[in-house]
């Protein structure tokens, strides 16, 4: 069963879905097995997983900051306002009912169940899962019912880290008021607060924040600065929605609905350089740009009702002769010409649309949920993408019908065709959400408009997955370099006697029952029975077998019920044994970084740089190894002899190394001095190789 931490808030916006993302990005790169996880997530911006289940887009970022594929398990239940009083229950991904909030209230209890059912999923599956509030846990008039702050906290027996936002002001006032504003049970489980947002000199702030433990009894466990890291934000309260000013280059409105959903399809613009992006919400603000671009919607009809009440509609039409349009979703239905809801999906009735596209939606009541791939027409080449696939996700309640003269421009699998435009191209739509991460239509639609405007295109400099990942890596060093991880890491594996303030109460209320009952648990949640002298083993030799031995080694210790942290020196990931350690129940594979040549090819800066990343990992593998019984080193000895790896660090760890660790170490020509540090050493001798005979390495065998 995992270990789990859960991230509340002092008020919404404070950062909780940016520190658990943080936060699985950590416990992703030491090693761990993690995943996020949220139990009700209110918001409008949502992902549709590979399955064809709706969950909350926070929880999907926060699964890429994990590196593992988004599921329902992550977010069991999502609310998408439709109106201020209501919303669309979705429920394991699929809709529920559409209820008002108090009848919401009555029922929510009843899904516990599902809400439990989606936890224990992850945490059989995983080492670390990192809970995100709603909210603000001192909403005390909802605490009775309450499955998404300390009442999720209690049926998952979490520790909690609560996050107060510095910028809005009222940073001690608020940090103080949720804590104490809790009955005592619940103070208890507040291992830390994190401070975030912060702009300016930490010392200034130090004296309060020593007041703010004393008052509270619970320690601040960091200060994150305010810094521009670009991950997906959570809802309508993003700081991106208040981007207004227009720069030199290529000018994109964004039209910002009331019930805008999904608004994070256009964030990719924000990373091309010569183009600036900006949100719309008045007539006056929208001015003459390249490029208008109407996002998703929770309801078209109502939000068509708003733009032709705040002449938005009209002064769209008069920019459509010299700008081009386009529409995602519930933009592309607001394009079309008319919409009809004979069900009372939406607003019941018929209504115009915008009308710049011949088209006609109609609302229903089951919903499009769908992860799916286009092929652009061949007959129009918008943006030189004839024939290229596009993928992207479907969310929506209506179909759209061509009333004669929209041009059809995008295929997809299933045979339907999703996108229409425009004969000139200059106006188009499309259901597809997340169309724009799709590199070649977007620099294809960019640089069109810049040639337009005389503008030369820059070198296609963007690589959105690469992009993101580094942004992740951003937010983790962030993470690294401002909290305490070490006493974080001892608040999640139980050893929190520390974690407070006065240093003498226990972090988890649960944890002194827990240890009577089971025994004691060591840092990385070990029983005695897995206790006892760790000893120093050394494969070597010139003959085939080593490697084989420790993973041989690797399977036993993980059939035993062991932990093993397993990395690979000098090799890429793609050896035949990685297929089947990977999954080897309590063994951790570090994978390892790219080297894109071979050693022999290096020049002495490059070997250098090597020497120096492998010495960084052997620092970061025993800071990770106190959690494990065994640390396994695969041709960490062939480094040694190589020079691309401290055998003077090797040595000092060796004899600091925890007591009960087992330290495993492979390779070839071991010096005298790693010989004496090791308790077995076993060596392989050659005495016949086929290699000899000119047979190379071979898939399975060798490799």
């Amino acid at each position: 069963m995992a270990k789990a931490i859960m991230v509340q808030g002092t008020m919404s916006n404070s950062g909780k879905s940016f520190v658990t993302a943080g936060l699985c990005r950590v416990f992703k790169q030491d090693g761990y097995r993690v995943a996020p996880f949220k139990s009700q997530n209110m918001a409008l911006n949502s992902y549709i997983t590979k399955e064809g289940l709706e969950i909350g887009r926070a929880q999907a970022m926060q699964a890429e900051a994990a590196m593992i594929e988004p599921t329902h398990w992550m977010n069991p239940i999502l609310l998408k306002p439709t109106s201020n009083m209501g919303s669309q229950v979705i429920v394991n991904g699929e809709v529920y009912d559409n209820l008002s909030a108090q009848a919401y209230y009555k029922m929510k209890d009843s899904l516990a169940p599902e809400v439990m059912k989606a936890f224990r999923h992850l945490a059989d599956e995983n080492d670390i899962v990192v809970i995100e509030g709603a909210g603000s846990p001192a909403e005390i008039n909802l605490a009775e019912n309450d499955i998404v702050n300390m009442g999720m906290a209690k049926m998952a027996d979490a520790p909690v880290i609560l996050v107060a936002d510095i910028d809005r002001g009222g940073v001690f006032a608020s940090a103080y008021g949720t804590v104490k504003l809790l009955p005592q049970e619940d103070q208890d489980r507040f291992c830390g607060i994190v401070i975030n947002k912060f702009r300016g000199d930490v010392e200034i702030l130090k004296p309060g924040l020593k007041m703010l433990e004393d008052l509270t009894g619970k320690p601040v466990l960091g200060v994150l600065p305010m810094e521009k890291i670009d991950v997906d934000d959570e809802d309508s309260l993003s700081d991106r929605l208040n981007q207004k000013e227009i720069q030199e280059g290529i000018d994109v409105a964004v039209i910002r609905l009331p019930h805008i959903s999904n608004f994070t399809d256009f964030s990719v613009f924000e990373l091309i350089k010569g183009v600036s992006l900006r949100y719309v919400t008045d007539k006056k603000e929208l001015g003459e740009p390249d490029l208008i671009l109407l996002p998703g919607t929770k309801n078209t009809m109502a939000d068509m009702e708003w733009l032709i009440e705040n002449g938005l509609e009209a002064a769209i039409i008069r920019q459509a002769h010299r700008c081009r349009i386009i529409g995602i979703c519930g933009g592309f239905q607001l394009l079309g010409k008319e919409l009809h809801d004979p069900e009372g999906v939406e607003h019941g009735g018929d209504m115009r649309g915008i009308g710049l596209l011949d088209l006609a939606t109609t609302f229903q009541g089951d919903k499009t949920r769908t992860r799916i791939q286009g092929t652009f027409s061949e007959e129009h080449n918008l943006y030189h993408l004839k024939n290229r696939c596009v993928e992207g996700y479907e969310i929506h309640m209506g179909t759209t019908e061509n009333l004669g003269n929209a041009v059809p421009i995008l295929t997809l699998e299933d045979g339907r065709t999703d996108a229409y435009m425009t004969p000139d191209g200059r106006i188009w739509g499309s259901y597809l959400h997340g169309i724009f991460d799709n590199e070649e239509l977007v620099f294809g639609l960019v640089h069109e408009i810049m040639k337009e405007k005389g503008i030369d295109p820059e070198a296609d400099e963007l690589s959105i997955a690469e992009y993101k990942e580094m942004q992740y890596d951003k937010l983790a060093d962030l993470i690294r370099n401002h909290l305490d991880m070490d006493r974080i890491y001892r608040i999640l594996f139980g050893d929190t006697t520390s974690a407070d303030a006065s240093g003498e109460e226990s972090c988890n209320p649960q944890e002194e029952k827990k240890e009577a009952e089971e025994g004691p648990i060591g840092c990385g949640g070990l029983r005695d029975d897995t206790s006892g002298v760790g000893l120093v083993h050394l494969y070597c030799g010139n003959g085939k077998g080593k490697t084989t031995c420790i993973m041989g080694l690797t399977t036993r210790a993980s059939g035993s019920g062991k932990k093993v942290l397993l990395y690979q020196f000098l090799k890429d990931n793609t050896s035949g044994e990685r297929n089947i350690i990977d999954y080897l129940p309590g063994v951790t594979v570090i994978p390892s970084f790219d080297v894109e040549k071979w050693t022999f090819a290096m020049n002495e800066e490059e070997l250098n740089d090597l020497h120096r990343k492998n010495d960084e990992m052997l620092d970061r593998l025993f800071r990770m190894a106190g959690d494990y019984d065994m640390l396994v080193l695969d041709e960490s000895l062939y480094a040694i002899d190589k020079n691309l790896l401290s055998e003077d660090k090797m040595i000092r760890y060796l004899e600091e190394k925890p007591e009960h660790l087992e330290v495993v170490l492979s390779g070839r020509n071991p010096s005298q001095r790693m010989i004496d540090h090791a308790d077995y050493v076993s060596e392989i001798c050659k005495r016949k190789h086929p290699f000899d005979r000119g047979i190379s390495a071979r898939k399975g065998i060798e490799k």
